[in-house]
Parts: C-alpha cells; sequence; structure tokens
C-alpha cells in the first residue's frame, strides 16, 4: 500500500521534463524564424505577381491605344483635309504628331515585353501585335503622304514628327482627286481588318496574362496560407509546450492548495482530483458535506416554492416571477381564477372531496394555460401567458370552458392583456385580472341566489 502511495505521489523530476522540454521549444522557434521569413518572401512575390501583371496589361492596353489614337487622328485628316475656310486641318495631325512622341509604339512595346517575367505564349501574341502596328504605321504614314501631296502641311514644329513617306512616281502622276481617294481607300476594309487584328492579339494576350496571373497567384496564395496554418500550429505547439510546463510545476502542491482555500472560502466545491491524496481525501469529504447541504437547501427551495397540494408553483413563485416580467417588453396576458363552490364541497363531500376538486382544477389550468400556472391559496390561482395575442387567449379560454365541462367543475377567470409591458405592467395585469374574475364570480353567485329562491 506504502509503495503504491509513493507511485501515486511521486510525480516527474523537474530535469527529466525541463531539457526534452528546452530542446523541443528551441526546435520549434528555429522553425518559427524560418516560417515568418517564407511568409514574408512568398508575400513580397505575390506583391511582384501582381505589380508586374498591372504593368503587362497596361503595356497591352497602350499599344492598342496608341495605335487607335493614330488611326482614328489620320482618317480624320485623310476625310477633312481642309477646314471650311480653305485653310489645312492640322488639329488632327498634331495629335498624330505628338502620338507618334510618345513610347509606345508597337515595337517598343514589345521589344520591353521581352524583359517582362510572362510566357512565350504572350510574348508571341505581342509580337505578332506589334508586326501589325508597323504594317498599320505604314499604311497611316502613305495615306497621309498622300494627302499632305495635294494639301501640304505648314512647316511648324508641332508636325516635324510626322515621317516623309515616299510616294511613287506613279503617285505623285495621279490627280489631286486621285490620290486623296486613294489614301481614303488605304485607310477602308483592308486597314480595318488590320486594326481587329491587333485587338484580337491584345486581348487574347491580355486573357493569357489573367490565367497565368491567376494561376501563380493562387499558387503564391495557397503556399502562404500553408505556411501560416504551419506559424500557428508551431505556435499553438509552443503556447501548449509552455502551459504543460506551467501546470507540472504547479500542479501537486502550490495550485491544488491555492484553489482549494479559494473555493472553500467562496464556500464553493472543489477539485478533489487533484494535489495529494490526504488533501484528496479531506476536499472529497468536503465536498460530499456541500452537496449535503446543497440537496437539502434544493429540498428547501422546492418546498418553499411550490404547492403541496396541486404541484404548481405558489404564490412566493409568482412574487419571484412579477421582478422578472417586463424585461422583454412584449406581449403578455395574465389569468386569475376562483374555484366556484369550493365550501360547498368541502361542507357536503368532505376536505378530501375539496383537495381532489383544487387538485382537478390546477389541472384543468395548467392543461391550457401551460407551465407559468400558481396556486395563490385556497381556491384562488393565476397564470401568466407571455408573447401572445389577445386572441389566442380568449382560445384558451374557450379550451378551458370545454375542460371544465369534461371535468365536471367550474372556476370563474378574469384576464387581462397588453401588448407591450414594462416592469410596471404586471401588478396593474394581474390587479385587473382579479377585478374581472370577481365580477364574474360575483354574476355566479347571483345567478346561484335566484336559482334558490
Amino acid at each position: 500500500m506504502k509503495s503504491k502511495e509513493r507511485r501515486d505521489f511521486r510525480g516527474i523530476p523537474a530535469n527529466a521534463m525541463l531539457l526534452p522540454v528546452e530542446i523541443i521549444l528551441i526546435i520549434l522557434l528555429t522553425l518559427i524564424v524560418i516560417l515568418v521569413f517564407e511568409v514574408n518572401h512568398s508575400s513580397n512575390k505575390l506583391s511582384d505577381l501582381m505589380e508586374n501583371f498591372g504593368i503587362c496589361q497596361q503595356e497591352t492596353m497602350s499599344m492598342q491605344a496608341g495605335i487607335n489614337t493614330l488611326s482614328e487622328t489620320a482618317s480624320s485628316f485623310v476625310q477633312s483635309p481642309v477646314l471650311e475656310d480653305g485653310s489645312t486641318n492640322i488639329g488632327p495631325m498634331s495629335a498624330f504628331a505628338q502620338e507618334l512622341g510618345r513610347d509606345r509604339q508597337g515595337p517598343q512595346i514589345a521589344e520591353r515585353f521581352h524583359g517582362y517575367d510572362v510566357s512565350d505564349e504572350v510574348k508571341a501574341y505581342i509580337d505578332h501585335a506589334a508586326e501589325t502596328t508597323v504594317i498599320m504605321r505604314q499604311t497611316l504614314d502613305h495615306a497621309v503622304a498622300l494627302v499632305t501631296s495635294v494639301y501640304p502641311l505648314p512647316p511648324i514644329p508641332a508636325l516635324s514628327a510626322i515621317p516623309d513617306f515616299p510616294l511613287t512616281a506613279e503617285e505623285l502622276a495621279m490627280p489631286d482627286e486621285a490620290r486623296v481617294g486613294l489614301a481614303r481607300k488605304l485607310l477602308g476594309g483592308d486597314y480595318a481588318q488590320l486594326k481587329h487584328a491587333v485587338a484580337e492579339d491584345v486581348g487574347s494576350c491580355g486573357a493569357l496574362l489573367q490565367r497565368d496571373f491567376s494561376r501563380a497567384a493562387d499558387e503564391t496564395r495557397q503556399h502562404i496560407a500553408s505556411l501560416r496554418m504551419s506559424l500557428w500550429i508551431v505556435i499553438v505547439g509552443i503556447i501548449g509546450i509552455l502551459l504543460l510546463v506551467f501546470i507540472m510545476l504547479h500542479f501537486w502542491i502550490v495550485r491544488p492548495l491555492r484553489k482549494h482555500v479559494e473555493d472553500i472560502n467562496a464556500d464553493l466545491s472543489t477539485n478533489q482530483m487533484s494535489g495529494i491524496r490526504e488533501m484528496r481525501v479531506l476536499v472529497s469529504a468536503y465536498n460530499e458535506q456541500l452537496n449535503r447541504r446543497s440537496r437539502l437547501e434544493s429540498i428547501l427551495r422546492s418546498a418553499a416554492e411550490t404547492d403541496a397540494l396541486t404541484g404548481l408553483p405558489n404564490r412566493y413563485s409568482l412574487e419571484h416571477n412579477m421582478l422578472e416580467t417586463g424585461e422583454d417588453g412584449g406581449s403578455m396576458a395574465v389569468l386569475m381564477f376562483d374555484v366556484n363552490y369550493l365550501k360547498q364541497t368541502n361542507d357536503s363531500k368532505g376536505h378530501l372531496a375539496g383537495d381532489k376538486l383544487i387538485r382537478t382544477a390546477g389541472e384543468c389550468i395548467h392543461e391550457c394555460f401551460g407551465d407559468n400556472c400558481y396556486r395563490l391559496g385556497g381556491d384562488e390561482f393565476a397564470a401568466v401567458v407571455r408573447g401572445c395575442s389577445e386572441e389566442e387567449v380568449k382560445s384558451r379560454l374557450d379550451r378551458f370552458a370545454l375542460v371544465q365541462e369534461r371535468e365536471n367543475i367550474s372556476v370563474s377567470v378574469g384576464y387581462a392583456y397588453a401588448a407591450q409591458t414594462d416592469e410596471d405592467s404586471f401588478k396593474q395585469l394581474l390587479n385587473k385580472a382579479d377585478r374581472c374574475m370577481y365580477r364574474e364570480k360575483k354574476q355566479i353567485h347571483m345567478l346561484i341566489s335566484e336559482a334558490s329562491r
């Protein structure tokens, strides 16, 4: 027996516990440093992906926007080379020259794209689009040159960026109207197909960029989520180990003794499965005495709050209910009951029959109005119905009348209803219901008196 007790209370040596804990903590802290570094690295990678995707998308849109601007300004000039006052329409060509000065021409963007971290498929679409824009530029320069050979542009610096496109001898020999017509023809259906081809290449490039970015971003986010989950697991592991160390150091004497003293001073049950054996025996005896006292208090409380004859809550319970009623502010009905002919039953059949009549009345009231029914004493009962409509209360009263007929009893009843309640409503409803009940009781007595004449 003694050896068994020594085995029970021997515990774990501190050195045997702390050394492996220290090693595990060092490993876990190293893992935390590695995981934090990897999370930051992956987050930076995701930021770089987003930045690269935004730049690439902007570049593709710039290519299309640039060639569209050149097309619109050149077409505007070719269609209307002179204004109404006979002067040359240099406005579109100024915008044309300004666009040429920007660094978003097809070959420029294609060259930059080869320095971005994108797939070969994306670069192929950009290269094809750039080649198409070169053809479109040549067509635009050709058309502009044909028109300016008829309507020369003034020598101003704003137009200096417009290149000189060499015309053939055959084109120079054409009449003015024929050269303008040829320029407009160059910007016709074939040119529109080139614009459409650029739009398709740019759209395909954008879709591929979105696909590649989404795939890479999803993989990076999943990797970050895994790293964060691992980091949380390691952190929880460290917390668990620290908690285990604390428990092991304080479990046998310091912590249980302090807890037992606090619980006993607070008159509470305490944990009898902690501490040394003698402490457990003492705590077990204390808990047993506390449980006995608690059971006795429960019996006394039940006896104080319950009517012994009917088993319903008594007037004390109703008064306690009055303190809590009205906090929710909902609807409520209060009903008062008085058993008729109780005195006649006691006088003619004895008090046992009278007690049976009271019990039957209580059962009928509980059956129709639920758990919040009370015997106030003698032949008086009360019921409280919350969260109901007045129609529902009347329906329950109709049912109560049928139950009275079934049990062959007579009970006077009065009720008061409020759609909204507060802390003062209960007493008011109770007084109103009591007055209504006594009016009905008085009417029954008057009927009895008239019948006995």
